[in-house]
Parts: C-alpha cells; structure tokens; sequence
C-alpha cells in the first residue's frame, strides 16, 4: 500500500468503463472530499491519465476485465480503511455525498460493504426502475479490516443512503452493441474458470434457457417493461450478453483449443489421419516426431494409404500403423472405423481434410478433432486450425495442426527409418548398377502427380549441372 490518509476519510478506486469524458465527470464529483482516488483501467491509455492527473489522482493499469479483480488491484495501494468502489461512468450527488461522510465518520463497524443506491441513465433516459446486468457487481463503500483489503468476501449490509449514484449507460443501439460484446467476453472467461465439458449441443440449450431466464428477470422481476422501449433494449441486451458469452466461451476456449492447450498431458492417445501419396506422407513425418517431442506419455497412431504403409513402418515415434485401399469399399470402411470406435482417441488430427478422411474424422468417436483447414474443405471438427495457404510447403500445412494446440515444432526435417534388411538390399542394388553406397549419391525425380505441381524441365536441367 503506497498511499496513507486518515483512517476515517473514504479514498476511491474507479473501475473505468466508458468514455474518458464521463470518467472527468465522475473525478469532479469526488473533488475536496475523496482521497485518494486510484483509477483502475485494463490497458496504458494516455487520455486516461491525463484526465487522472487533471484531478491529482492516480492510474494503475490491470489487465483482467473482472471488475473485482481491478476493484482489488486499486485496494493494494490505499491504507483507508473506508473506500468508495465504483466505475468511471458513475457519478455521486451530493446527498449522497454526505451520507457517505457520516458513515466514514461512523464507528463500531465491522469489515462489511455497504451498496450505493443507484440510479440508471439508458439510452439518454432516467429509468424509473433500477436495471443492471444481471451478473454486475454493485457499486458500493467498503470498510475494510487493517490487516487484510479483500473487499469480495465481505458481507453486504444495507445501510439508509440518501441520495444517489447515476449511472451513465450507452447513449445509442450501437453503444449497446460494444457493451453486449465486451459483457460476453467477460461472461466467457468466467465460464472458463469452471471449464465445462459440455457438447456443444448441451452448451446451447444451457445458453438458451440461461439468457431466458435474465430477459425474464429484466423484464418482469425488475419492471422493465414498464420502462417501455430503453427496459426492453435492456433486457434484450443483458439476455444477449449471455447467450453470446456461452458461444463466445465455446469458440475462444474450446474451438481454438485454449482449455486444451492448458491441459495437454490429457492428451494420452493421439490418431493422425494422412490419406495422401507417398511424397505426403515423407512430408508428414516432422509433425509425428513433434508431436511425439511435446506430448512423449502420448500413443501415437497413423492412419494412411496401403501403399504408403513403409513410410511409416520403422519410425519409433509411431506406437500403431493402420492403412486402407486407395479404393476402399464400405466394407473397409465400416470395418476401421469399428476397430477405432473402441480405441478411445483422446485427438484425431487430419492433415488434408479430404473427402474421405473427412468423413472418417466425423465418424471417429473423440474429444477432441482437427481437420486442417483448406477453405470450402473444413468440417467435421472441433478445434480450428488456421487457414492454410497453398504456397506454403506441405510440412508447415501439417504442422499447422500441432499448433492449433499452441505447439512449435523444433525442427522441420522429415525422416525415413530403415530396417537392416532394407539397408542391405540397398547397398546391393548400388554395387549392381556400378554405384558406390560410400558416396553421397543425389537421386533427381522430374515428375509430379498433376500439371499445376510440375517443376520446368530446364530447371531440372539447370540444377542438375551445379549439382
């Protein structure tokens, strides 16, 4: 705690929310009798603080949105033991004012926290009846204990405040429209603290009926009805906000893999999906050893072309190899998809989301499923990749799935592991053709499987003479 004031004289700690010249509004009304005054914001804003300094207070930057959070940040730096929490588009009358100075003169309190009658001004209009978003916290005096500023476990008591604490709301439709947005953000970060693990079809119904219950709250248990056109914005918007935060929470946390990615040693048995060429599947080796590097208690599994079956075969980082017919009957299908139904696959990664292997990735049963993102190609997945662009190489298109889980790889070579039998096979298919296995030998394939793919063969030409 930096600042020391009398015990008894209320410093403030805003939460700035708005506009600046609504937060000069609300400095005006706390000049003479408030200090100090701590202004809370979440991130380094010049106006703010020049604003601040015009009224000699101070500025703190924090960057969690929870207002309790900024609220607790501004209570670290005051010694006051009574200290007014309230937000930058709030102002104090004057009545109010004076019965917060007697109850800061007041003893024999225990640590305890008083709210302030508020008063909401919505969409330009003074509204009758007091409507907050639902989950808001109320604004409020604090007395604090000497040895402790935790304001959020004190207890709440009702003290005969006269006067009021005004509101300034969103002016327009628009405004209400930023407002929702950042409310949902909010509402989704909350949801991920408790880290539901819901489908999405669960997490729906739960947002539908979650957001009727508020518009109800709003609407009838607080009369906005009665407000007429700004009561019913509102409860539309705090109903909104909800709804939204579900699907926020859904798309931040669960689709691009944040609660994931704070929980990756759960990932314990993993499939990759690379129906592709030969060529691909060389391609697709430094995204196994990877994944194998950053998740080793992981079973790897690799799912592939019979044909491209040896790629794979030797490679130590692949626990099981499975493989289908170029032109796999519904039998084949069914068949493999059966098996892996009971393999309980913690992830499923497809590398090409292709026809095919797409419509296996929506049939394997997993938590969590990637299918690389190709535009027009994507489906069938939970967790989004990046889209990927044509022109870059096939091994970072790969391994664009493995930082979908917020993974970097530590190199990008691909690799080929051989059996002594091969390697002996090899070296007499060098001596027969008069070539000697010591040497380094370059080995030149001027051909591609489609026409877009093709290297000129004058640069082939080109290459072959340097090398």
């Amino acid at each position: 705690m930096s600042h020391s004031e009398s015990k008894n004289s209320p410093a403030a700690v805003i939460s700035f929310e708005g506009q600046p010249e609504e937060l000069r509004a609300c400095l005006h009304a706390l000049t003479g009798w408030v200090s100090p005054v701590i202004v809370v914001h979440s991130e380094s804003d010049e106006s703010v603080k020049q604003i601040a300094e015009e009224f000699k207070a101070s500025t703190f930057v924090c960057p969690d949105p929870d207002i309790n959070s900024r609220w607790g940040s501004g209570l670290n730096l005051i010694n006051n033991r009574w200290a007014l929490l309230i937000r930058s588009n709030e102002v104090v009358t004057g009545q109010l004012r004076k019965t917060v100075m007697e109850k800061s003169n007041s003893t024999g309190d225990t640590p305890c926290q008083f709210p302030l009658p508020l008063t909401t001004v919505f969409l330009k209009k003074r509204l009758k009846y007091s409507l907050d978003w639902h989950d808001s916290q109320p604004s409020c005096l604090v007395y604090l204990s000497q040895n402790s500023n935790d304001h959020g476990t004190l207890p709440k008591k009702y003290a005969p405040f006269d006067g009021e604490l005004i509101r300034y709301g969103e002016n327009t439709l628009s405004d209400c429209e930023n407002t929702v947005i950042r409310k949902a953000d909010e509402r989704a970060a909350r949801l991920a603290q408790n880290k539901p693990t819901f489908s999405f079809r669960s997490l729906f119904i739960r947002a539908v009926i979650s957001s009727m219950k508020i518009f109800g709250g709003a609407c009838f248990s607080r009369k906005g009805f009665k407000e007429g056109f700004e009561g019913i914005v509102f409860a539309v918007c705090d109903a909104h906000a909800e709804l939204l935060g579900y699907l926020r929470y859904y798309e931040l946390y669960v689709r691009e893999g944040k609660l994931l990615r704070d929980n990756l040693p759960s990932l314990k048995n993993i499939l990759v999906i690379k129906l592709r060429d030969i060529g691909d599947n060389i391609l697709c080796t430094p995204l196994i050893h990877n994944l194998k590097q950053h998740l080793p208690d992981a079973s790897i599994s690799v799912l592939t072309w019979s044909y491209s079956k040896p790629v794979f075969e030797q490679n130590p980082h692949i626990d099981r190899l499975f493989d289908l017919p170029k032109d796999p009957s519904s039998t084949d299908i069914n068949k493999l998809c059966k098996e892996f139904s009971s393999m309980n696959f913690d992830l499923v990664m497809n590398t090409h989301s292709g026809g095919l292997s797409s419509n296996l990735l929506s049939r394997i049963t997993s938590k969590y499923r990637i299918n690389n993102y190709y535009r027009g190609r994507n489906k069938s997945y939970n967790l989004i990749t990046q889209e990927s662009d044509f022109y870059r190489s096939s091994i970072e298109r790969d391994i664009d799935c493995m930082r979908s889980l917020g993974l970097e790889p530590s190199n990008i070579k691909t690799e080929l592991f051989l059996s002594d039998e091969e390697l002996r096979w090899a070296k007499e298919e060098f001596k027969a053709k008069g070539l000697d296995p010591a040497k380094k030998t370059v080995l030149i394939h001027p051909t591609a499987a489609v026409p877009i793919r093709e290297w000129p063969l004058e640069k082939f030409s080109e290459l072959t003479l340097k090398l």
